[in-house]
């Protein structure tokens, strides 16, 4: 779909997204955005407003596109189950109910804020600084942060690792268009094919949201339970070894934890290993209790690792790393602070594992906050 199918079908609109013509679009937002100093606290705070107003877009343009094939009851269900089987006992839920996967990915637009939120941290410096060579307007050579001057890309590649429904092409859009960025080549890898659609569905969404096409959204298979050399993850394989490439893996490392532990954490020991300089690492969750454990398979692969908190959305502790080859050995826990905040990770992961050797079962639908 070209841009001038886009601004057709947004004229086309019902009259409750025209009523949301009023507010600030995300249009006026960036071009607000483009008269602050990128870097700023007032650039930040702007960033979240736009995030915000950025995925509420999507989302609308998502429940036009689909809602009429919403199941709200199946929906319901796997949400449940996703806490329960999911988060609480490692063991992946089943994925197979397409208008299930629909009311969960309009119910929850939220958590595609999360990635954005977390690649916009001002901490570590290093973060900041990779995704300022990655994401900075204009074109011009600058000092990367792997070391040498480059030309900002014109071009940046998201592997989204169980990254249905597309949450994770959202954010990094949306920080693109935000800081008038290279064009975005999203492709989202899944163990469950029904995600195919739904895929699609939200990459038109945000075509339709930005009247632009720039950003694409295409769908493979995968399974991160899985060394990385098992001729299922042969489409990934070809991504760790491109540039300018960010990983994201977002709320698949809990509900596949015990088939992980199973295979040593194959599929990441290989994957940071053989990623290339330059290549930052994102991976979200419901529960920081599996963080210690990444930060371990990172330490061996000499990747600089940090576990930033964030404090407004999806509040809570996530993970991001970068290959770097030119800080070896440096490590997250420099201070004791940092290493009391893995050992705290590690004791509610224990914590939970006796819970659930006594017999624990959530009752209800995971709660904002739970561990």
């Amino acid at each position: 779909m070209n841009g001038a199918a886009c601004r057709s079908i947004i004229k086309q609109a019902p009259a409750g997204l025209a009523a949301a013509a009023g507010r600030h679009s995300i249009h006026d937002l960036s071009a607000k955005a483009s008269l602050k100093k990128p870097g700023s606290a007032a650039h930040r705070k702007l960033w979240r407003h736009y995030c915000h107003r950025f995925c509420e877009d999507v989302q609308e343009e998502l429940r036009r596109d689909v809602g009429s094939k919403v199941d709200t009851r199946a929906a319901r269900i796997l949400e449940t189950t996703l806490g329960s089987v999911g988060a609480d006992q490692g063991i992946m839920p089943d994925f197979s109910d397409e208008a299930a996967l629909l009311g969960y990915s309009i119910n929850h637009f939220g958590r595609a804020r999360l990635l954005g939120d977390l690649m916009a941290q001002p901490e570590p410096e290093w973060l900041e600084s990779r995704i300022t060579d990655l994401f900075s307007h204009g074109g011009h050579a600058q000092q990367g942060s792997v070391g040498k001057s480059n030309q900002l890309p014109s071009r940046v590649d998201l592997v989204s690792l169980g990254g249905g429904p597309g949450y994770d092409y959202v954010s990094a859009a949306a920080l693109s268009e935000y800081r008038s960025g290279p064009n975005v080549r999203a492709k989202v890898y899944e163990y469950e094919e029904q995600w195919r659609n739904v895929v699609s569905s939200v990459e038109r969404a945000a075509h339709d949201a930005m009247l632009s096409d720039r950003h694409t959204c295409d769908f493979g298979g995968c399974d991160i339970t899985l060394p990385l050399g098992n001729i299922v993850n042969a489409d990934v394989v070809e991504s760790v070894h491109s540039g300018d490439t960010i990983f994201a893996c977002s709320y698949c490392v809990a509900e596949n934890a015990l088939a992980l532990r199973g295979h040593n954490w194959a599929f990441f020991r290989d994957i940071f290993q053989e990623a290339r300089d330059g290549t930052l690492f994102f991976i979200t969750d419901t529960t920081h209790r599996l963080w210690p454990e990444l930060a371990a398979i990172a330490k061996d692969a000499g990747l600089r690792f940090s576990t930033p908190h964030i404090k407004s959305g999806k509040v809570g502790w996530q993970f991001a790393a970068i290959k770097d080859g030119n800080h070896p050995g440096e490590r997250y826990y420099s201070t004791a602070i940092s290493k009391d905040l893995l050992g705290r990770f590690k004791a509610d992961n224990d914590a939970h594992l006796h819970r659930l050797e006594k017999g624990w079962k959530r009752e209800g639908r995971k709660v904002r906050g739970a561990k």
